[in-house]
């Protein structure tokens, strides 16, 4: 066909200068959360060598069909999250009517407002987690079935907080959908959204770990969090491969 193939041609490592051993090295430390500045320290590489590596993993992540195809089944919990938004490594757009923001630094607003991103998850108690955003306020009954409808196996009990835009997923995915606040004090053992309030806490420990994520970067780095909380090992054999 008069081109010329390679090892490597088609794989995350196309074009790199970097052996295999290497972007192992750089794989694992994607998934457990170092920084990037961490990574390049420890193979005398450059900061946008590495930024350039990480996000090479995160879009093979997000394009492994275990990913593709989760499927939250049984019990499982749904609810949403807020980080600030960010335009991290580039000037605030025009648009944006605020000031830059220190690491670190609040909202201007108080409450939930346009400065804060939507983080919505769902996470099958022993089971996969899923998380993924699309907007920038509490999530309407449409964008919750775009983001849902093909990860909720029929048939699944899906608990949430009571937000009634979660009601379209008793159409859109076949599931019984359960507003754990109607729940009595001894139904509350079983009815609650403790899981996937622990699935927020990793993610956010992990945005803030980072000092915030790029708000264009955001779900590339959903599909991260939502593989590493409960199969971290497993994500790791499969992206070396």
């Amino acid at each position: 066909c008069g081109r010329t193939f390679v090892t490597t041609t088609h794989t995350i490592m196309s074009q790199s200068h970097s052996g295999i051993d290497v972007w192992t090295e750089v794989i694992q430390d994607t998934v457990h959360g170092n920084a990037i500045d961490y990574t390049a320290k420890r193979f005398g590489l450059n900061h946008q060598t590495v930024f350039t590596m990480r996000h090479k993993i995160l879009i093979a992540l997000q394009q492994l069909p275990e990913m593709k195809t989760i499927l939250l089944g049984e019990v499982t919990e749904l609810d949403e999250t807020f980080v600030l938004d960010s335009y991290k490594g580039k000037q605030l757009p025009d648009t944006v009517e605020r000031k830059a923001r220190k690491h670190g630094a609040k909202a201007v607003k108080r409450g939930i407002s346009n400065e804060y991103v939507c983080i919505c998850a769902g996470i099958q108690r022993n089971g996969d987690a899923y998380a993924s955003t699309n907007n920038r306020a509490k999530p309407s009954a449409s964008e919750l079935a775009e983001l849902f409808a093909d990860h909720i196996a029929p048939g699944t009990l899906a608990l949430c907080d009571g937000l009634k835009s979660y009601n379209v997923l008793a159409k859109t995915a076949g599931c019984t959908v359960k507003d754990c606040n109607t729940s009595t004090e001894e139904e509350k053992c079983f009815y609650h959204l403790n899981t996937v309030n622990g699935f927020h806490s990793f993610i956010k420990q992990q945005y803030n770990f980072y000092r915030g994520v790029a708000t264009k970067y955001l779900n590339r780095y959903n599909a991260l969090f939502s593989a590493a909380y409960r199969s971290a090992d497993c994500l790791i054999e499969k992206l070396s491969d």
